[in-house]
């Protein structure tokens, strides 16, 4: 592992000072070099300072380094490698174990790691997820007693507990992708809602960004996929038991699933059914499964799509399954497409960041992931009832 040659240059102009890979003599003046102010710099030291000279150990140790820039806010590394994946991976443990949060991205000079100080995470306050998820508890019990089941206690009851369960698989599938692959996230936010179902869902809050793509497929996709699940096989169980009823719930759409669950019979859906309430929370954890895998903005499927999509591709598709669902959500107003579509073009406005590691490729098995993932997709998509 060579030593880097490093010097310490400082503006005369707007007295700016960074470190950068240079042989150049103490004293000698570099023109129109500042990256401020574009003045002159002065040489005035060549020895790196050890927060440098440390970071620069650990990226030489795994890569070829062609060039660097330093100052005290960040440094940047243009790097080689046979295995960038690998090479990253060994760099982004090591620099964050030194307190240190790294990326690497292509730019039009080639592959370079950047590399930041990172701040301390803090911690949650767990009260809050206790009382959310106690009162999300609550709100879907009164929203089963006062409105789809009314008066019945047993089923708002085993309609809450459904709902919580599929709710609570989804987030701690994520919960559990982010400890596997050292994420910082925080424990899941139930949100309790006063009107229709009783909740809007559930959410974890991710504290540090994903390493790698792999990690991100993986974060992205381990939630639908165990809420599915668990929806699935409840979804079957309570659509068994339930019976035709004129009085009962009258469905225009039906997930995909239930089609196959009933070999196609499912007219009971538009005559009426006594719907049980397993079959009711599965049909919603599907309908929440299908829209949480839409590949747009900071969605499930959003997380996948950049991947595969880049920065700029990704940003355009978000704002047109934005428009399209908007627009479907009008023809359909049984379904909350429109409010989903309102959902992805106002608050997915910026760009998603992607993996540290914006450059490595996707491994074999989170190719798997995607394709068992585009499948889930189709089986919870909404077919009309006839």
């Amino acid at each position: 592992m060579a030593e880097l040659p490093t010097r310490k240059f400082e503006c005369k102009a707007c007295k700016h000072a960074d470190f950068r890979m240079s042989t150049a003599e103490v004293g000698e003046h570099i023109m129109h070099s500042c990256r401020k102010c574009g003045g002159t710099m002065k040489v005035t030291g060549d020895k790196p300072p050890e927060w440098l000279s440390k970071a620069q150990g650990i990226v030489t140790s795994r890569f070829d380094v062609d060039d660097f820039l330093a100052d005290a806010s960040r440094m940047e590394f243009e790097i080689s490698s046979n295995d960038t994946k690998k090479s990253f991976g060994e760099v982004f443990r090591e620099l964050r174990k030194n307190g240190y949060l790294s990326a690497m991205r292509r730019t039009m000079n080639g592959l370079k790691v950047f590399v930041v100080k990172t701040a301390p995470v803090k911690p949650s306050n767990v009260w809050i997820n206790v009382v959310l998820f106690v009162t999300t508890v609550f709100s879907t019990f009164l929203a089963g007693y006062f409105v789809m089941f009314r008066g019945s206690v047993v089923f708002s009851f085993v309609f809450s507990v459904a709902m919580m369960l599929m709710l609570g698989t989804h987030e701690i599938g994520h919960k559990i992708s982010a400890w596997r692959n050292g994420i910082d996230a925080t424990p899941p936010y139930f949100i309790p809602s006063p009107f229709g179902l009783g909740t809007f869902g559930a959410v974890i809050n991710i504290k540090s960004p994903p390493p790698s793509k792999d990690s991100l497929v993986e974060m992205g996709l381990a939630g639908p996929l165990a809420g599915f699940a668990v929806a699935l096989p409840l979804a079957f169980i309570g659509l068994i038991v339930s019976s035709p009823d004129p009085n009962g719930f009258k469905l225009s759409t039906a997930p995909l699933a239930f089609f196959l669950f009933q070999g196609g019979a499912v007219s009971n859906f538009a005559t009426g059914i006594a719907l049980n309430p397993l079959a009711l929370a599965g049909w919603v954890a599907l309908l929440i499964t299908l829209l949480n895998l839409v590949p747009a903005g900071q969605l499930d499927g959003g997380h996948v799509a950049r991947v595969f999509l880049g920065r700029d591709r990704h940003y355009f598709l978000t704002k047109m399954l934005g428009t399209g669902l908007f627009a479907t959500g009008i023809f359909f107003p049984a379904l909350p497409f429109w409010f989903w579509g309102l959902l992805i073009y106002f608050f997915f406005r910026n760009y998603h960041a992607g993996s540290l590691d914006d450059v490595s490729g996707l491994s074999r098995s989170s190719k798997i992931l995607v394709v068992i993932a585009a499948v889930v997709f189709i089986l919870c998509l909404p077919i009309p009832v006839m």
